[in-house]
């Protein structure tokens, strides 16, 4: 993402790592990371896609099997078989080809696009936001303290699956309706009007507070992690030119702030 970032001329210091840290004529830097952080998303989607409707139909199942043990929906519902990941991709591929594993992606790219790019943009603004609250420090490039790293990692992803949750829950609805021998949503559209028309707006965010707990927790590791080998990486490679240069001697290990390319 910062080497989208760098390529537009948004961090002109290589020496940058967060977008707060870039010059001060630079103020649009929330626009390009939401948008570098889209593309990277649409990438991402194209190879989650097929992963994504796997898994819900696995995890669904269960439950499809249990509801044709209805008379009423015997008529209704096709009994599907239980069957492991790869048995299940070979079966979708055999009765409707590489469609059938990128049924709902449109949906899921609806979700991943705008979750990806609000990611990464809620996790650079929380950095700078929480450094200058915590800090009350304007000084550029400073390394930026872990615990601010845990905490806004966890917040991004947070604030990422409370906006993206309608479509989350829609995508699933539909996934799942697509096993049906008699699918009971004519489209996406009309997924959207009967599931509101189910339970209002609260039912796009049912399960809210446990998918927050979750991402809270997963994403100040994941960030933390990313940081700390992108420091580890990205010092060995600058201390790799340093010796490399003519006249210039090893003193200090000093890790940069950002990769080299």
């Amino acid at each position: 993402m910062r080497l989208i970032l760098k390529f537009r001329g948004i961090n002109d210091n290589i020496d940058v790592k967060f977008c707060c840290d870039t010059n001060l004529n630079k103020l649009y830097w929330h626009i390009d990371t939401f948008i570098a952080g889209c593309i990277g998303g649409f990438f991402s989607s194209v190879i989650n896609i097929p992963i994504e409707v796997v898994r819900t139909i696995l995890q669904t199942s269960s439950i499809l099997i249990k509801s044709t043990e209805n008379p009423k929906n015997s008529k209704k519902f096709e009994p599907p078989k239980i069957m492991g990941p790869f048995k299940l991709i070979v079966h979708r591929y055999k009765t409707g080809r590489i469609r059938s594993l990128y049924r709902g992606g449109t949906l899921l790219m609806m979700r991943d696009i705008p979750y990806t790019g609000i990611y990464f943009l809620s996790y650079e603004h929380f950095c700078c936001v929480l450094k200058q609250f915590w800090h009350h420090s304007e000084i550029k490039n400073e390394p930026m303290p872990k615990y601010i790293q845990i905490v806004a990692g966890g917040l991004a992803g947070a604030t990422s699956w409370i906006l993206v949750s309608p479509l989350d829950a829609i995508k699933t609805k539909f996934i799942v309706d697509s096993q049906l021998k008699n699918p009971l949503y004519k489209g996406k559209w009309d997924c959207v009007k009967k599931t509101y028309a189910e339970g209002g707006v609260k039912i796009f965010f049912r399960g809210i507070s446990v998918l927050c707990i979750r991402a809270f927790l997963i994403n100040s590791l994941m960030f933390l992690v990313y940081e700390i080998l992108m420091d580890v990486c990205s010092g060995s490679d600058k201390n790799d030119k340093e010796t490399n240069e003519p006249g210039k001697h090893y003193k200090n290990l000093k890790i940069a702030a950002s990769p080299q390319y």
